[in-house]
């Protein structure tokens, strides 16, 4: 901090008086910065042996920051550290002062002192690794410190890998390599701890990458030859071509890449140039690259790389382009694009990739499903569930967000028509089919079996007689009315999406609706989400589903204890197949339970328990409920810890999950 001013200035024309005046002054100006020094010197050191050992140490990076060149500081840090017996913390201590210090200075020596002590006493091991049992070492002492997928600090020592070299083995050994993560780097980072284990590191994520060419530096001055994964923030001024000339240096072993050029200038890192450069790759996500044009390539593949999302390129994304990447990347299983001009690619995807059956089409200007910022059109193809000799796109969801009135009209009749014939699963989210509504109502969906739907489209299930799944929002009922006049007739799961959007103050269409699927004796599982006031007479058509077997009931606002009573009454009269029942609201009162207790085939209850307290009569009717093989209690307070530890000591045999 008083570096510069405690030097000795350089005089270019100087006199003999005041050349003398500079000197004397300067030498003053040390003589109240050392008094300071030793006074948080003693303090630090007073600190330390009362074992306050944070103020003590703020105290000693105080004195650093006052004289960085001074070795007073960084000793007293060492010795702090030290007597808790962190030698680890000792020795990046002395090795970060001997970088700094000048060798003339008295304390020199002391550090190389402290330091050669610490490495002493750091490898002093008490060996009891070996005389433990493998599987215990494995299964139960390793995972209460360290567990796969942890990521460690570049720059902060761990202590579980410094407490012996067979220790260290036998957790590499459990965990199959070292995650590690860099925070936006400062002059002092070294990384001592990435690069002390650079051949054990699995993965490297790199949260900002601002500036300087450090990380390319890293990667070749040390052997990164396990590294498999790679996440770097890139972002102001770095030098894209100094990120490609650091990836050359891991390309034979990297197999999974995640790029965020957030570059206010400077040269554009395009698709092409990755590939080119990591042929290993088998995921990349790249955000904001130039573009995807792979025509200026040879015609070579990359049989490894399985997904591949690109987001917010510079320049839009044609069918050409697509054409490109399915030539070159045919094991693909994964592609996410943005943003693209047309939707010319979802009519040809199954001609070069027939095993994709998914399409996602996203119309957005803010992040919604595909992450993503920028407006645009977004593409997803997918290859779901295993490979199958049949060739077609079997799920289509269509999703439009946040553009106004015709700023966006895109015609997704020819998408529909192409699919329509193997379509099994289709969301339909805030998407209008009503631009060419007599080209889009004749559509035959034959073998479509589940639909979700928040929008127009009201003649679907109509067109579409397997449906089996169906889910409808407050908002299609309520525009679009005419929705309910068709009932499945194989309809197996009905979800009503209660709780958004619009109130339906007149539920007896419906109810009525309910009553129709009742007559049809089809309907095995119901899920609504609802508030208290939205559900009125619907709660005597529910319990006319007397094939129901899996009731899910989401009511958010207060359900009162005897009109929850008075459901739970009439609903095991009228639904007697129930096997599986979730109330998530207000907790059940004991004599809910009791009365669940006539439902015979009742084997799973789910519950929320956050208003019960430890209420003995409750937990008791839950113990003797013997049907029940599986409960899921959610719980907030943690009131009831041990009313749910007794449970599972007196019924074994009952499975309890949840948040406990």
């Amino acid at each position: 901090m008083f570096h510069d001013i405690l030097q000795q200035p350089t005089l270019i024309a100087s006199t003999e008086k005041y050349q003398q005046l500079v000197y004397d002054s300067t030498t003053e100006l040390v003589q109240p910065i050392q008094c300071i020094l030793s006074a948080l010197d003693r303090r630090s050191m007073a600190l330390s042996k009362c074992a306050s050992y944070e103020s003590a140490l703020r105290d000693a990076n105080l004195m650093q920051r006052l004289s960085s060149t001074s070795t007073i500081g960084y000793i007293r840090e060492a010795m702090i550290y030290s007597e808790q017996g962190k030698q680890r913390h000792v020795i990046r201590v002395c090795n970060r002062a001997l970088s700094i210090v000048n060798t003339n200075d008295h304390g020199y020596d002391t550090l190389q002192r402290i330091k050669i002590h610490a490495q002493q006493r750091a490898n002093r091991c008490v060996d009891f690794i070996s005389h433990l049992p493998i599987d215990i070492l494995t299964t139960t002492l390793i995972p209460m410190f360290m567990k796969a997928g942890d990521r460690l600090d570049a720059c902060k020592p761990c202590p579980y890998l410094h407490v012996s070299h067979l220790w260290r083995d036998r957790i590499m050994q459990h965990i199959d390599g070292l995650d590690f993560v860099i925070q936006e780097r400062n002059e002092m980072d070294t990384f001592p701890q990435l690069i002390e284990f650079a051949q054990h590191t699995k993965s490297l994520c790199v949260k900002k990458y601002s500036q300087g060419t450090w990380l390319g530096y890293l990667l070749r001055s040390n052997d990164f030859c396990s590294l498999q994964k790679l996440s770097v923030d890139v972002c102001r001024s770095v030098d894209v071509e100094h990120i490609v000339s650091s990836l050359k240096h891991i390309s034979n072993t990297l197999t999974q890449l995640s790029l965020s050029l957030r570059l206010k200038d400077g040269p554009n890192l395009p698709l092409s140039t990755i590939l080119m450069t990591c042929p290993n790759l088998t995921w990349l996500h790249m955000y904001a690259a130039h573009d995807v044009d792979l025509s200026s390539l040879p015609m070579t593949t990359w049989p490894n790389l399985t997904e591949l999302y690109i987001k917010s390129t510079v320049n839009d994304i044609t069918c050409d382009h697509i054409i490109g990447i399915w030539k070159r990347l045919p094991s693909l299983t994964t592609l996410c694009l943005h943003p693209c001009t047309d939707i010319q690619s979802t009519l040809i995807v199954t001609d070069y990739h027939p095993s994709m059956n998914y399409i996602g089409f996203d119309a957005i200007d803010s992040g919604i499903g595909f992450d993503v910022s920028d407006p645009g059109i977004a593409l997803t193809f997918k290859r779901k569930g295993y490979p199958s000799d049949e060739i077609g796109v079997t799920h289509l969801a269509l999703r439009y967000e946040g553009f106004e009135d015709n700023v966006m009209m895109v015609d997704v009749n020819p998408m529909l028509r192409k699919h329509a014939n193997t379509l099994q699963d289709f969301i339909l989210k805030d998407f209008d089919l009503e631009m060419d509504l007599d080209n889009s109502q004749d559509i035959q969906y034959p073998q479509l079996k589940k639909l979700y739907r928040n929008s127009s489209a009201w003649w679907i299930p109509r067109n579409a007689p397997m449906l089996q799944e169906l889910t409808l929002t407050a908002n299609t009922i309520l525009e679009y009315p005419s929705v309910l006049d068709t009932i499945p007739a194989n309809l197996k799961k009905l979800e009503l999406q209660l709780n958004g959007g619009r109130r339906i103050v007149n539920q007896t269409r419906l109810a009525a609706y309910l009553d129709g699927l009742a007559n049809q004796s089809q309907l095995k599982e119901l899920v609504i989400s609802s508030r208290v006031y939205n559900l009125g007479n619907m709660f005597d058509a529910i319990c006319h589903l007397d094939q129901l077997e899996r009731l899910n009931v989401r009511i958010y606002g207060p359900w009162t204890p005897n009109h929850m009573e008075i459901f739970f009454g009439k609903l095991v009269i009228g639904c007697p197949r129930l096997c599986s029942l979730n109330i998530c609201c207000s907790a059940p009162s004991p004599r809910c339970i009791n009365i669940l207790k006539r439902l015979e085939h009742l084997a799973q209850l789910e519950f929320w328990c956050s208003d019960i307290d430890n209420d003995e009569r409750f937990w008791h009717e839950i113990q003797t409920f013997t049907q029940l093989k599986r409960i899921t209690i959610y719980e907030k307070k943690n009131a009831n810890i041990s009313s749910i530890r007794r449970l599972r000591k007196q019924r074994p045999d009952l499975q309890v999950m949840g948040t406990l």
